[in-house]
């Protein structure tokens, strides 16, 4: 017999293998009942609400108590999931294929359910929108046939559709095409500047009004056409030429909100309120934060007649990088559509931000949920381990051997199947996995091998790296976590730094050409990076030109703290256990290796490159026709005019293996067609950077890089971002940014020291009396909080700190 608590209470077990299922305040009241299925899914039958709180039941020893989920499942546990609480965290260690939900989850998606529709009541109806905003150089169409699609296309295939209820708006990544905003081909200053990304985020903005039309009268509000022209032209439309303000925006979607309430009114059913869940991965993701803030600001928080909730925003590895990235001399990547506007809005019910941990590439800072010291709430931030595409997908089975089992066998799967239960727990309507069609539940399939291989990756780490909550509202701690990934990364790579350790790799093995290419001349980045480091831990001599013969002046070693880390983790003696040894060598991409600044990417790119070098060099060869023909008639000077033409279209060493290599232009719409590109390796990166002009002059002079990659190599930290505006854009925003940063370091070091008071004090009064205790503990308060005071008088609102 049971003993009563609080909970949910198994009140029938049926022969179908269901369970029906009633959750008691206490031992009268229920106040959420439901069905829960052989699958683990549940159909909520009763939430309470304002007329009618709960029903009256009387609870009976018979009934079964479902207890919590075993301590392997961290979605049962407060600090580790179930309940937001504003942190960094760790992603947790249990078997992502069995998960089923617990009581708690249960409970929490109970009070998620639609109201209107449990109540039978025709007249209302309450919608569920998803927007998902693809990450860069991520296109559903282009890269299903690899299986390289991203997390936000699985996402976008499991949420519910039947343009009724249920609504969801896929927007292809920057520098993909788009053909709705009038972008038909892939675009490189997309790709590197994140163009396009105003005019996405306007589409969503339109699509939620085009949604709650649609579920009223069955049409648009705002045609096709119409939408086009509002997203890409400035005079008519919303388009900026460079961002500036929001105006403009604001007043064409009041015209737009009136537009909707002409349309809907007196029509039925009443759309009472409308949920908006938004997922996005790297540029996406920063578009899915603009999103949310633009969105909110535009509607007010009506779309036409009904309430806008913005129920479950859930980021992969945000990245603004927008117009200047950080790998630039300045800016941070938040120019235009991207400043100011990174902050999570007030109301969000709730954020969960996915971070790579082993992401180190400067081109891919990371704009952390954190502004400043603090956390908005509710949110969760986790650190999962790998670089930004192993975390939000985007890399196809076999890409430099890894997932060689297929996309089950990819290390974003693990983030994906997180990030579906997160989502489902916070009310997004996607559907149950045994509901999916084939194709998509199997993307969501986890090897075992992987599993394991992941497992073993989390019991390898430091017991505070496994889920313990250590950051709070101090800086640094985020930082830290993330640091002491890569330090596990370089530990496993130092053991395969040589060129043949490399070789020895499995992954090697089973890479393509190119990418055994990229990865060796990525290695030989890192190799540089060692040896750097260890250099300098030594004393060296250096000569300074004074007079005629110099003077030699001796320094002692001055390593910095990213080189002692460096060596220090590459020197460790513990033995990397086999199982982390397979998890880094299957599944954990090297981003620096396979990050292109220099050369065609896809197969459009790679299309279009072969061609444009057939054309110039048709243009070379039709104006040696002409200056022969001029020559041969003896008008020279006619004939030298072409032949300086002809030499304007001269083609660079490498171009001419590309056309010797491809004897016709290549179908660019045909998606069996890529032409023939020869190996690139860094002795091609000058006549790489001639073919792009400007652009390869750039990655040059402002880069710093002479080869196809970024400049350095692995070993570094990634550059986490937590402003949302350009410091030389916003002066006094970042006076008050750097003011807040050196208020919160202050407390910091002002909270050490009363730790460390703390404790004495614990040891001094351990036997004395309760009110002594008292005593002491207010005493340090109020020391404390006149530190503080004082710091925030000394530290003046004006500082220059930039």
């Amino acid at each position: 017999m049971s003993k009563f608590e609080a909970g949910w209470w198994a009140v029938d077990r049926r022969g179908d293998g269901s369970t029906e299922a009633w959750f008691f305040a206490d031992a009268k009241h229920v106040t959420g009942t439901a069905l829960l299925l052989p699958n683990g899914d549940q159909l909520l039958y009763f939430r309470p609400t304002k007329e009618k709180p709960f029903l009256l039941r009387d609870w009976k020893p018979s009934y079964e108590r479902l207890g919590s989920a075993p301590p392997g499942d961290s979605w049962d546990n407060d600090k580790y999931g179930a309940k937001a609480n504003a942190t960094m965290q760790m992603p947790k260690d249990f078997p992502r294929a069995s998960r089923k939900p617990s009581a708690q989850e249960l409970s929490g998606r109970a009070g998620k359910a639609d109201l209107g529709k449990a109540d039978g009541l025709d007249c209302m109806r309450e919608l569920h929108v998803g927007v998902f905003f693809d990450g860069t150089n991520n296109n559903m169409l282009r890269d299903r046939g690899s299986a390289g699609h991203s997390n936000v296309v699985t996402l976008y295939d499991a949420h519910k559709s039947d343009d009724v209820e249920y609504f969801k708006f896929y927007l292809p990544g920057v520098g993909t095409p788009f053909p709705e905003i009038d972008e038909t081909g892939e675009d490189s200053k997309g790709k590197s500047m994140a163009r396009g990304g105003e005019a996405r985020i306007h589409y969503a903005m339109i699509m939620l009004y085009n949604a709650v039309s649609r579920s009223v009268t069955g049409t648009d509000l705002v045609p096709a056409d119409e939408a086009k022209v509002l997203v890409t032209e400035i005079w008519r439309g919303l388009k900026t030429l460079y961002r500036g303000g929001n105006a403009k925006m604001i007043q064409i979607f009041e015209d737009i909100d009136k537009r909707l309430l002409a349309k809907v009114k007196e029509k039925r059913p009443n759309i009472t309120r409308v949920h908006l869940t938004v997922f996005g991965f790297s540029r996406g993701a920063a578009e899915a934060r603009t999103f949310s803030n633009w969105v909110k600001l535009a509607t007010k928080g009506k779309v036409g007649p009904a309430e806008l909730n913005i129920r479950f925003l859930g980021l992969y590895d945000t990245v603004a990088s927008v117009l200047l990235a950080d790998s630039s001399p300045v800016g941070g990547g938040f120019l235009d559509w991207a400043n100011g506007s990174m902050g999570i809005p007030a109301g969000v019910e709730q954020t969960v931000h996915y971070c790579a941990g082993h992401e180190i590439r400067r081109s891919f800072p990371l704009s952390t949920l954190r502004m400043g010291g603090d956390w908005p709430s509710p949110a969760k931030e986790f650190v999962y381990p790998g670089v930004h595409s192993d975390i939000g997908g985007g890399y196809a089975p076999g890409d430099q051997g890894k997932g060689r089992a297929g996309r089950s066998d990819m290390l974003s799967q693990i983030p994906l199947s997180d990030m579906y239960f997160e989502g489902v727990n916070g009310g997004v309507k996607l559907l149950p996995l045994n509901e999916l069609p084939a194709n998509i539940n199997s993307d969501f399939k986890i090897e075992p091998a992987l599993q394991s291989a992941f497992s073993a990756y989390l019991q390898w780490t430091p017991t505070n790296e496994k889920g313990e909550n250590v950051s709070g509202s101090k800086r640094g701690h985020m930082e830290g976590r993330m640091q002491t990934q890569m330090q596990h990364y370089w530990r496993w790579r130092g053991k395969y730094t040589s060129d043949a350790a490399l070789k020895t790799l499995k992954s090697w093995s089973a890479a393509s050409a190119q990418d055994k290419a990229d990865l060796e001349e990525g290695n030989k980045d890192w190799q540089v990076d060692l040896q750097r480091a260890r250099d300098a831990h030594k004393p060296r001599t250096v000569t300074v030109p004074i007079g005629l013969a110099g003077v030699q002046i001796n320094l002692s070693a001055s390593p910095s703290q990213v080189q002692k880390d460096v060596v220090s983790a590459v020197d460790a003696t513990a033995p990397i256990p086999a199982d982390v040894d397979r998890f880094f060598d299957d599944y954990v991409h090297d981003s620096h290796a396979g990050f292109w600044m220099l050369g065609p990417i896809t197969r459009i790119d790679k299309a279009i490159f072969i061609n444009e070098i057939r054309k110039r060099n048709a243009l070379r060869e039709h104006h040696l026709a002409l200056a022969k023909q001029y020559s041969d008639l003896r008008k020279h000077d006619e004939a030298g005019r072409e032949y300086m033409r002809a030499l304007s279209y001269e083609l660079n060493r490498f171009e001419q293996q590309v056309l010797a290599a491809n004897s016709k232009d290549v179908d660019v719409e045909d998606e069996n067609s890529a032409g023939n590109v020869p190996l690139m390796r860094d002795s091609d990166a000058k006549d790489l950077r001639d073919n792009m002009g400007m652009e390869g002059w750039v990655v040059k002079n402002v880069v710093g890089s002479g080869t196809r990659r970024e400049p350095n190599g692995v070993g570094q930290y990634r550059h986490i971002m937590d402003r949302d505006h350009e410091r030389f854009l916003q002066p006094m925003k970042e006076v008050e940014y750097q003011r807040d940063r050196a208020i919160d370091a202050a407390k910091e070091k002002v909270q050490e020291g009363v730790d460390g008071v703390r404790q004495k004090a614990e040891e001094i009064k351990d036997g004395a009396a309760r009110a002594v205790d008292r005593a002491v503990d207010n005493a340090i308060d109020a020391g404390k909080d006149a530190v503080i005071d004082g710091l925030k008088r000394a530290i003046p609102n004006g500082m220059p700190r930039f």
